[in-house]
């Protein structure tokens, strides 16, 4: 996950770590784990944060499937 993208869009939604942790119903440890990179979202949390931010598709690649690039 590239949480350099990720990050300026949660906060022009007035979005913290915990409230996406929240939305998503994830537990702010796990939602904690994956921020530090140490894990991935899946499926269905990408959908619920894409949802949740009104992502565009190019904005998915770049965020979760291939945060490199």
């Amino acid at each position: 996950m590239n949480k350099e993208l990720l990050e300026p869009i949660m906060r022009a939604h007035g979005d913290r770590n915990k409230d996406l942790a929240a939305a998503i119903g994830m537990s702010v440890p796990n939602f904690s784990t994956i921020w530090n990179g140490r894990g991935e979202f899946g499926l269905k949390y990408i959908r619920l944060i894409a949802r949740r931010y009104s992502l565009t598709p190019e904005q998915v690649y770049k965020i979760f499937i291939f945060p490199q690039g």
